[in-house]
């Protein structure tokens, strides 16, 4: 008797663990079907209110530090460094001596274009004398002329008269007169050809005067070089400035055969620097002058400086098959924190609207998850709004009269818009009462890659949009692709990278 009353409460003991058991499975699935069956709520979306704010367009680029004028002073002549008047960071005049050559190569120079110019200068006075020589060599040779040519017209004259008086004269007489004058006349003949003989000679004279001048000329430039290579022994600056860089030291040979070797970097004023900018293709049509530059260095982390572009040059550098362009952004550096060849991140502020409807680049990119009925409904509710709103505008034509019966009649064509076409722009979706969310059609405009500008649409200030959706919200959805409404209208998605800009 008693094994069967343990045998009939182990059975009761059984089935009422089977019964717990059932009623526990039951438990969770209606918990289950509670959870995940029903509608979204609230919680299932991530979301974002609609702002007013600032959307500002930024291109980003680096650059280095350089001062505005920076000079490479270098040497004309080749010798050895003798003597160094400046160092590193030294403060320089214009005019200051900072290094000197061994001149004594040049000196040796000097002095032998200087003899040479002396030795010329000689040459210059024989051939002036020479010419004095033959300048009265010429005068005499005039004057034996004109003795010729009267003595020549006196035995002219004496034949005349001996021809008269033949008839008394001898005949031997008349013929002795008429071989003077014929001599006379060889004279004259002779006188002439001593003159154009003396004068040729003065010629002579006067082409070895010009010869031994030229000569003398160039005596003296070759002095003159020799002095300015001389000269060039000293090294000055050029500027007034702070010495950067020095490339050599004393003892050091300098050859300038082919090209002007640097001694000294020196730099014109380092309160004024600039930074050059490398802009890519892409962005440099958003640059122009005058627009402000904020840059960063290494050597300062956390502190901005700012400057301004003041060139935009036309000049291309391809590297690399990327191309890039030069911003220059002066800047003021009255601390002298700046140095040159700092490496500078520069942003330029290339657009900005201010006061302006936001909402987050996440709330153009989601796109829900709906079941059919969901879709159906939302459809429906859609369709409801868009009827309500046409015959509001139709009850208020219709209040204003006949005098704006024109005016309607060009509106009509937007109510057939929003009562059948849809609108071209973006979609975003909000969240409404009774935790049920809709779609917006929206106009953007600026966009900074965070946030985009709504300039249209009819998304108002302070109203909620859906950011995203909740992995616990999503598990329970049918998977759509894209848009419940099917291909999402015109406009591109919000995310687009920093300094694009968003549809309009």
């Amino acid at each position: 008797m008693k094994e069967k009353i343990n045998r009939f409460a182990l059975i009761i003991g059984q089935r009422r663990g089977l019964l717990i058991t059932l009623a526990l499975l039951s438990g969770v699935v209606i918990f289950a079907v509670l959870f995940w069956g029903g509608k979204a709520d609230a919680s299932d979306f991530l979301t974002a209110k609609v702002e007013r704010g600032s959307v500002e367009v930024t291109v980003s680029a680096t650059g280095t530090v350089q001062a505005v004028t920076t000079v490479q002073v270098g040497s004309q002549a080749s010798g050895t460094i003798a003597w160094l008047g400046a160092d590193f960071n030294s403060q320089v005049k214009r005019g200051q001596v900072i290094a000197r050559l061994d001149p004594s190569t040049f000196q040796a120079q000097v002095e032998n274009a200087r003899a040479s110019v002396t030795n010329a200068e000689a040459a210059v006075q024989a051939a002036s004398s020479e010419i004095t020589n033959q300048n009265a060599n010429v005068q005499a040779a005039k004057a034996n002329l004109e003795v010729a040519r009267v003595q020549g017209q006196d035995a002219t004259a004496l034949v005349n008269r001996y021809s008269e008086l033949r008839n008394v004269m001898a005949g031997r007489d008349i013929e002795a007169a008429q071989a003077q004058a014929n001599v006379a006349s060889g004279r004259v003949v002779q006188a002439s050809a001593q003159v154009a003989q003396a004068e040729a000679a003065r010629q002579t004279s006067r082409a070895r005067l010009a010869q031994a001048q030229a000569q003398l000329a160039q005596a003296q430039a070759q002095l003159s070089q020799a002095q300015v290579n001389a000269n060039n022994t000293v090294i000055t600056s050029p500027i007034d400035g702070v010495v950067v860089s020095r490339s050599v030291d004393v003892g050091q040979t300098v050859a300038a055969s082919l090209q002007a070797p640097t001694l000294f970097t020196i730099a014109n004023d380092l309160t004024k620097m600039q930074v050059l900018a490398s802009i890519d293709e892409a962005d440099v049509g958003q640059i122009r002058e005058g627009i402000k530059a904020h840059f960063t260095v290494d050597a300062f982390p956390g502190q901005t400086f700012g400057g301004q572009v003041s060139q935009v040059r036309l000049e291309s550098q391809n590297l690399q098959n990327v191309v890039t362009y030069t911003a220059v952004v002066e800047v003021s550096n009255p601390e002298m924190k700046l140095r040159p060849g700092m490496t500078a991140n520069i942003t330029f502020p290339v657009e900005q609207r201010v006061d302006v409807l936001t909402v987050p680049n996440a709330a153009l990119r989601f796109k829900p998850t709906l079941s059919e009925k969901e879709q159906e409904e939302m459809r429906a509710q859609m369709q409801a709004r868009r009827q309500q709103r046409a015959d509001e505008r139709q009850g208020s034509a219709e209040r204003q009269g006949p005098a704006n019966e024109q005016k309607e009649a060009g509106d009509q064509p937007r109510a057939s818009s929003e009562s059948g076409a849809r609108p071209q722009g973006q979609t975003v979706w909000v969240l409404i009462e009774g935790k049920k969310i809709e779609p917006r059609f929206v106009r953007t405009g600026l966009t900074n890659g965070r946030v985009t500008e709504i300039v249209g649409g009819n998304l108002q200030e302070g109203e909620t949009v859906v950011t995203g959706q909740n992995e616990s919200g999503e598990a329970n959805k049918p998977q759509q692709a894209g848009s419940p409404f099917g291909r999402q209208p015109g406009g591109r998605s919000g995310g687009g990278a920093g300094g694009s800009r968003g549809g309009r």
